[in-house]
């Protein structure tokens, strides 16, 4: 027997949301063959069968939210062809789970775990309404209204007007996810530099259609290239640092905040970079990025200067060690020698993870993106 998974993309995920079943109990199955979509952190992907057989238990239904590595499918093997064929004969009674699968059914799901210890509630003494008895976490919020309430009073606290609620599902739960696990995980530490905007204003205004954005992503890839630590992840006590220069970028959607990558940044003119950022960002809006164009960051930039922030502290992308954030070009008095003009600045914040490096080489590569930028024409 093989289980099928809940996979997990990134250390940041916690959990899937089952979309659509592509096959049904009973159905045989090829290694490598899709059976089931997944709504995961940015965009939805299929799940491929890790085994060939006979697809003899669904463990959960459309619309279930079911945590990484959780078994959700059980497939027997197609050595196991006598056992398997007993399921799917039509007048042949039905047959139960194997029991190690009916195990894993019968308990209660991590998340159920963790709300029910919030909460204080024994799940020994629940009934589980998820497949096989499996106690999910509407089990729990059940158990929670059963709880008796304190005694109500004479004078009641005053509640504010409520416009609406929503859950916490889908990208947005994705995305508040990842927030939460770099904020239990990385040391933050945040630098801030500012940074002389005049050749790069001029270099935009001679070339028409180039972004900011793409030029700092450039800035990035070309100091990576010198400061390789800071092109890592990092997953528990290993760190690992790559060859491959690709660049996140955050791109806000209606649906949530993603961040699909310019693989290779580094060996990319700025143009090719420009043309890549906009290609992803209308995907981005579609809700059509594959997993591989959401895959295989090594660092992210956050650009929130055409929304007038002059400078702030972008929240790690894990499991990365480092994300530029970008301020908006605005004009300021700078002393020049004896002399005051008014020039275009920037701030460049970059927020490090003080695990994996310390403040003097995370200073000197944020002066060193700050050079690339003031220096824009090296970039091309």
């Amino acid at each position: 027997m093989t289980d099928v998974v809940m996979p997990r993309l990134d250390p940041g995920m916690q959990s899937g949301k089952i979309v659509q079943w592509l096959k049904k109990e009973g159905d045989t199955v090829r290694k490598g063959e899709p059976i089931l979509i997944v709504e995961g952190e940015k965009t939805t992907f299929e799940v491929e069968a890790p085994s060939g057989g006979l697809l003899i238990r669904l463990l959960v239904d459309v619309g279930a939210d079911v945590p990484v590595t959780q078994p959700v499918a059980v497939i027997a093997d197609e050595s196991s062809g006598s056992q398997a064929s007993t399921v799917v004969t039509p007048d042949a009674k039905p047959q139960p789970a194997p029991s190690r699968v009916a195990e894993v059914r019968a308990v209660a799901s991590p998340a159920a775990r963790r709300l029910a210890l919030e909460y204080g509630i024994d799940v020994s003494k629940l009934r589980g309404t998820g497949p096989g008895g499996r106690i999910t976490r509407e089990d729990i919020l059940i158990a929670t209204r059963q709880i008796p309430m304190p005694s109500q009073t004479t004078s009641k606290a005053r509640q504010p007007a409520i416009l609406g609620k929503v859950k916490l599902e889908g990208i947005r739960k994705a995305v508040a996810e990842r927030l939460a696990y770099s904020a239990r995980t990385a040391v933050s530490v945040t630098l801030t530099m500012e940074t002389d905007a005049t050749a790069l204003v001029g270099l935009k205004n001679k070339e028409s259609g180039l972004s900011f954005t793409a030029l700092a992503v450039k800035a990035v890839a070309k100091a990576l290239e010198k400061y390789q630590a800071i092109n890592s992840t990092i997953d528990g006590d290993e760190i690992t640092t790559y060859t491959d220069i690709n660049v996140a970028v955050a791109i806000h959607t209606e649906q949530g905040l993603t961040a699909p990558v310019v693989q290779h940044a580094n060996k990319k003119s700025p143009r090719e970079i420009n043309a890549d950022i906009e290609s992803l960002a209308l995907k981005a809006k579609e809700n059509r990025l594959s997993v591989e164009e959401l895959t295989g960051g090594t660092f992210t930039v956050s650009n929130l200067g055409p929304y007038d922030i002059e400078t702030f502290a972008p929240v790690i992308n894990p499991p990365q060690c480092a994300i530029l954030g970008l301020g908006r070009i605005a004009y300021k008095s700078v002393a020049v020698g004896e002399r005051v003009s008014a020039r275009p600045t920037t701030m460049l914040t970059l927020v490090f993870d003080h695990r994996v490096m310390d403040g003097v080489p995370a200073a000197r590569f944020l002066r060193e993106i700050k050079r690339n930028l003031e220096d824009p024409e090296s970039l091309l």
